[in-house]
């Protein structure tokens, strides 16, 4: 009985570390380096693939015993798609700058580098849902609470620690200015109270809570695959808000995207179905 206790008291705070302080860090890091529909494309198709892969290798999940090669190939044209809308997002962007730009190799490196951290997104937000699908007994909305309080706990030490061995240098500031901005920032703009309460209450504490709810009725890879459609609804955003065009390259990615999501849910419907209709012995 202490044993299994153990094992859960170190799944929840696994889940709060990685869902709570590495998922929302690579996220914002990644996203000031690159560009909002680079950071979906992370956020969204890539994370049913690598949650899928994770859970296969974990043996917490099997393949399709029917459709193996289908299931496999959804989940790669979604991928796919996703990949064509990054790339044509970045040729759009090089398309815009002077040669003096392209020739200095710099945007080229930030790019390189904002990739590698958005995949970090991958690792802590697959982790994240495997060990949410174990904690199932839990309410959803305790569980929620106690990874946020594991979250902020991890972001206190981040910053006392970077404070006080490195002086700021690896989060970009000292635990006193940190504080300092927060209070500034809530004591001046409405927007920044309002952008808070909007993350905290929906962004995180509402988009959790109804993982670890969905985690008791259905299998993880489902669960993450519905951020598969984060590339094409911000591309749209996007267009919207700043006038961006899609371009047939966007289109074709992102039609890759919906199909991939369609043939990936309907495969798992057909096992569901076959499971519980199932004739006896």
């Amino acid at each position: 009985m202490m044993k299994n206790v153990n094992t859960e008291a170190l799944q929840i705070v696994a889940a709060g570390i990685a869902g709570m302080l590495l998922l929302p860090s690579c996220y914002t890091t990644g996203l000031i380096m690159t560009t909002p529909t680079i950071a979906s494309v992370w956020d969204g198709p890539m994370i049913p693939l690598g949650c899928f892969c994770a859970a296969v290798l974990l043996k917490l999940e099997k393949r399709s015993e029917q459709y193996p090669l289908a299931q496999v190939g959804s989940l790669l044209l979604a991928v796919g798609g996703s990949l064509i809308v990054l790339l044509a997002d970045f040729i759009h962007g090089n398309d815009h700058k002077n040669g003096a730009e392209k020739d200095a190799g710099m945007d080229h490196m930030q790019f390189i580098q904002g990739n590698m951290v958005l995949s970090g997104v991958v690792a802590a937000y697959s982790a994240t849902a495997l060990l949410q699908k174990q904690l199932t007994h839990y309410p959803p909305i305790t569980l929620t609470g106690w990874m946020f309080g594991i979250g902020c706990m991890g972001c206190f030490v981040s910053l006392l620690l970077d404070s006080i061995l490195l002086g700021g240098n690896l989060t970009g500031s000292t635990l006193g200015q940190a504080l300092s901005q927060l209070h500034l920032a809530l004591k001046t703009s409405p927007t920044f109270r309002y952008g808070l309460l909007y993350s905290a209450y929906f962004v995180g504490g509402a988009c959790f809570a109804i993982a670890s709810y969905a985690s008791s009725h259905l299998e993880s890879s489902v669960i993450t695959l519905f951020a598969a459609c984060q590339p094409p609804m911000t591309a749209v955003l996007e267009w919207i808000w700043e006038g961006k065009g899609f371009g047939w390259k966007k289109v074709l990615g992102m039609c890759c995207v919906c199909c991939g999501m369609c043939g990936f849910t309907y495969i798992k419907r057909i096992e569901s179905h076959n499971k519980h209709h199932k004739p006896g012995p």
